[in-house]
This record gives structure tokens, C-alpha cells and sequence, in this order.
């Protein structure tokens, strides 16, 4: 687990790809709940703060939905 906020921040970032790959809803909703674990553990962790909690959320339902709706449209 990164000990900075910078790095912690990026690979959390890196794991919003992954929804990409997601084969379908059901699919994708376990590799959100993945990543939305991985963010809380790194607050938990005390390597980010509330702050950066929220934004990493704020994105990861953003990346969620856009892929969501990708896998809507095939």
C-alpha cells in the first residue's frame, strides 16, 4: 500500500480502468465495490484524508457511470 497521498491517489486512479473491462452490470458493480474498498482502506490507512476520499468517490461514480452506460449500449 502507497504511504503518500500523491501516489495512493494515482493507483486508485489506475483501478477506475479496470471498469472498463467489465463484461456486464453485474460485472461491473463488484469491480466499483472493489475499488470504493480500496479507497476506504487508504483513508482507514490514514494515507488520505477525508477530502481526497470524497473526490476519489466522486470520480469513481463518474468512471461507473460512463461504463455503465457503455455496457448499456452493446
Amino acid at each position: 500500500m502507497p504511504t503518500d497521498a500523491i501516489t495512493a491517489m494515482a493507483k486508485a486512479r489506475a483501478n477506475f480502468g479496470y471498469l472498463t473491462e467489465a463484461q456486464d452490470e453485474v460485472h461491473l458493480l463488484r469491480l466499483k465495490n472493489g475499488a470504493s474498498g480500496y479507497n476506504q482502506s487508504l483513508k482507514i490507512a490514514g494515507v488520505i484524508s477525508d477530502d481526497q476520499l470524497t473526490q476519489l468517490s466522486e470520480e469513481l461514480e463518474c468512471a461507473y457511470q460512463v461504463s455503465r452506460l457503455h455496457i448499456q449500449s452493446t
